[in-house]
Parts: C-alpha cells; structure tokens; sequence
C-alpha cells in the first residue's frame, strides 16, 4: 500500500506519543513524551519559523516514521540556507525503509539535513543514509558547586569520594575575571541590541527564537546581554548575548553569540556565562559545546575540561551549506539544551 506523508498537527498528539513510546522501546511517561513539551516543539508558535515542525509517514492508516524538526538558517534575505536537524526521529521494526523515506521526503524540501549526536545506532545508519561528517563537535563542563553536585550526582558507587576531591580542586579557583568591563545582565528577546552580520558562522537566532526558547515548558531558559561600559545595567553597550537553560541541576550554555567571535571574547562570555550560572538556583554544573578551535580555546581558558564530542553529519546533496573554519553549531542548534532523560545526567 503507498504511503502518505504529512505534516503533524495537535489532534495527532496521542497517536504520536504512543508510536515513539513503541519506537524508541520506552514508556509513554518518558519525559521527552511530556504533552506540553511535545506541543511546544512540535506545535507552538514561532515567528522565525512558520512551516511545519513535525511530519509523518503513514501506511494504512498507521504512523511508521516521524521527524520533528528543529530548524536554522544560515545567511539571510534570498541568499537564506534552510536546514533542520530531525528530532525525535523514529521509524516502525515493521515497515523497513519507512525511516530512509522520511529522510528522503525532507532532503527534498529543506537546502540540507544535519543531525548531532544521537544513539549509537543512529550514528552508524546515518552514512549508509547519505550523511557525512563535517565537523567534530568538543563538549565543555565544570562543576559549580561539587558537594551538592555530589549528593545529587546519578552514579553512586566508590568513584563518588575520588569525584568529589577532583571536582573540589576543579571548581577551586572560580573562573578568572572577563575583559575588561565586560559584564551580563539578564535581558528579554526585546532587548538584543548588538548587530551579528555573523549569520554565516552561527546560524540565524532572531529576537523570535528567544521568545520560543523561553517558553520551553521542561527548561528553565534565562537570556542575557553582555554589556561594556555601565556596569551591570541594559544601558551599556552590547557585545553579544548568551542564554542557559537549566535541566536537574546543570547549566546548560544553549549559545553563545558575538559580533566579533575572537578566543579572548569567547573566554570572557563563557566566564561570564558561569558566573551566572553560579546566581541560578539549584545549579551544580555548567556545560556547553561547540565545534570550531576558537571557541574551544576560550572555553579552556575560561577553566572549563573539554572532551571530544559527535561528529556532526550534514546530508548536503544541494551542495549549498556553508562551511566557514568558524561554523559553529551549540546545544541549542539541536534539543541537547532542553533534552530531559527523566534523571540527573551531569558531565563530570
């Protein structure tokens, strides 16, 4: 029988919730199947992106593969590149091949597919599916508080003193001070006022982006400008601007965006980013990601221990992605800034 394929819509939430549950071998109280989150990134509005984020396949009537997307853009007016990274992405063990069709159906309509992470077994379908590296991504972490970090921590056993007694000397000292007279206060999407003609590196996250972000119903999402010149007030000049979503007990540094993306700046803004991390209440740890040289060094600087993380695998038939040394892909340019297991899952 042919297959249909579809955009989602709310009325679908059940039938959805119920086939990931079978896919992905889990119960359907799974967090990631929470009905308000499940509407927030499928369903809720965003104004910098109005087409569909969730499509279907069907076959008799029965879902047999799903994709959310998660979009970005890189470049703007005509010149726009449109990417997404699927989310959520499953497919029946009855209806081999529903999953490449999916696949298949989306690189037809978006300029290039992109994925980050995921399961073992994604990472190794992933080539067979036309995908292939093109950048490696380096994960960041620091404990904030190690004591409460280690009461909280999700693995218990004889490693947890020797932990402790190495986060202790890892936290101690705190981050050294940013650059001079650069501060973060907490700002709304209304306040970004600094010009990023960086859309090329970073991807387009408009003032819209943000008011989504801050909506996430499982995430505690905070944005904040980084100023110079008056102190810890939205008057001084802006230099760039960082937001972090919290998640049982860790910091997440969804992004971090600068007009002039030096190692110096990026030292300074992940300085500053764990420094209001630290004013966050229940917040024991700090991580972040990115996936250029400059960006890494800073996060070094800035006392964070880095380890190599995923490829990131981009199916770029159209040949229209941009690849500038600076590309720079972050946690929330996929769902690792909000991304709930159901437990405490720190880096450290």
């Amino acid at each position: 029988m042919k297959s249909s394929f579809r955009p989602t819509s709310v009325h679908d939430l059940g039938a959805l919730s119920e086939f990931l549950a079978r896919a992905f071998n889990t119960s359907p109280s799974a967090p990631f199947l929470n009905p308000d989150l499940m509407a927030w990134k499928y369903w809720d509005r965003r104004d910098d992106w109005s087409a569909p984020r969730s499509y279907v396949l069907e076959r008799e009537g029965a879902i047999v593969a799903h994709a959310g997307i998660w979009p970005i853009k890189f470049g703007a007016g005509s010149d726009a590149v449109r990417g997404i990274q699927m989310i959520d992405w499953a497919s029946s063990k009855e209806w081999p091949g529903a999953g490449l069709a999916l696949v298949q159906k989306l690189g037809a309509m978006f300029d290039f597919i992109y994925s980050i992470g995921g399961s073992e077994m994604t990472q190794k379908v992933l080539p067979a599916f036309g995908f292939a590296a093109l950048v490696q991504e380096w994960r960041g972490v620091r404990p904030l508080w190690p004591l409460r970090q280690a009461l909280t921590h999700q693995t218990r056993d004889w490693k947890l003193l020797p932990r402790l007694l190495r986060n202790l000397a890892w936290a101690m000292p705190r981050a050294g001070n940013p650059k001079s007279g650069w501060s973060a206060v907490e700002i709304s999407p209304r306040d970004i006022s600094v010009e990023l003609d960086r859309s090329q590196i970073f991807g387009s996250r408009p003032a819209a982006f943000f008011e989504y972000l801050l909506r996430c119903p499982t995430a505690r999402f905070s944005l904040y400008g980084i100023v110079e010149g008056s102190g810890r007030t939205q008057s001084g000049a802006q230099m760039g601007h960082f937001a972090i979503g919290v998640v049982r007990g860790q910091a997440r540094v969804a992004g971090i965006w600068l007009p002039e993306p030096t190692q110096e700046s990026w030292a300074a803004a992940y300085m500053l980013a764990q420094q209001a991390a630290l004013r966050l209440k229940g917040v024991y740890e700090i991580v972040a990601a990115g996936t250029d040289d400059s960006s890494r060094q800073g996060a070094e600087q800035a006392d964070f221990r880095i380890v190599q993380g995923p490829p990131v695998y981009v199916l770029d038939k159209k040949k229209k992605l941009p690849v500038p040394p600076e590309l720079q892909f972050q946690l929330c340019d996929d769902d690792a800034a909000f991304l709930d297991t159901g437990a405490v899952s720190y880096w450290s």
